[in-house]
């Protein structure tokens, strides 16, 4: 388990040793959220791809050794006490791509994060760190089966900064002006309304539009959360959400980068 002081101490060593951190996962959630929500059984952070050798050593001779090999770019470490790092390392000098799906993203070294990702700022325990920012986080947590925590993180960061939710239309029935939802980091489908839809002018959502919303904690219709907006495809959504601080990308700029 790693607590909040187990955070600030490898903080501290790394900081002492010259290597730029950046939280991520469910600390960077909770360090966003200037406040811890739950336990964490590990702690996931980022540094430069160019700093990886200093901070094996440096984890090296604290104590910390290998648990598991994730590939160049991804290992977690371990130290006596059962503490967990999981580091992931970007290419930050300044050469960035276009991957498959058209996102710009850091590299070519490194893991694909994308550009701007990681401008959040957060506190722990009051100590500012930086960290993935609020849409990067909740978009990260897609394309894989999601348990309660990661939508505990998800929906922490959408009601705090206001990051929509990605998802398309499951079923709409016309006739009597409601739809659902088929949430991508939700464990469960949202019920809709057609007052929510959002536009300058109505357009009947259609089955497997793709679509981003807010919702609330409401019971409808046997579904726990109802949307309070909804954006169908191509209709303008509000500006993006940020860490509070700096902007962050879009909604739409997912990542391969995701958290179990």
């Amino acid at each position: 388990m790693m607590r909040a002081e187990d955070v600030l101490a490898v903080l501290d060593l790394l900081d002492r040793a010259g290597i730029e951190v950046w939280l991520d996962g469910g600390w960077g959630v909770d360090a966003l959220l200037c406040e811890q929500t739950r336990p964490h059984e590990d702690l996931d952070i980022v540094v430069r791809a160019e700093s990886l050798a200093d901070y094996g050593r440096t984890m090296r001779d604290h104590g910390f050794r290998l648990f598991r090999d994730d590939g160049p770019y991804n290992h977690v470490l371990v130290d006596d006490g059962g503490r967990l790092v999981d580091v992931h390392a970007v290419d930050l000098t300044g050469v960035t791509r276009t991957d498959e799906r058209g996102v710009e993203v850091y590299g070519p070294g490194g893991l694909p994060y994308p550009v701007g990702s990681l401008t959040g700022s957060g506190r722990v325990r009051g100590r500012r760190v930086g960290c993935g920012t609020a849409a990067f986080q909740v978009a990260s947590h897609t394309g894989y089966a999601i348990d309660e925590d990661d939508e505990r993180d998800v929906l922490a960061l959408h009601h705090r900064f206001g990051v929509p939710l990605a998802g398309r239309v499951r079923a709409w029935h016309e006739e009597d002006g409601w739809g659902v939802l088929d949430a991508a980091n939700l464990r469960e489908d949202v019920w809709a309304h057609f007052s929510a839809v959002a536009g300058d002018d109505y357009v009947e959502p259609r089955v497997g539009q793709a679509v981003t919303f807010s919702v609330e904690e409401a019971e409808q219709d046997g579904y726990r959360r109802r949307a309070v907006t909804v954006w169908p495809e191509g209709a303008v959504e509000p500006d993006a959400a940020t860490s509070g601080e700096t902007p962050a990308e879009t909604p739409a700029t997912t990542s391969t980068v995701t958290w179990s």
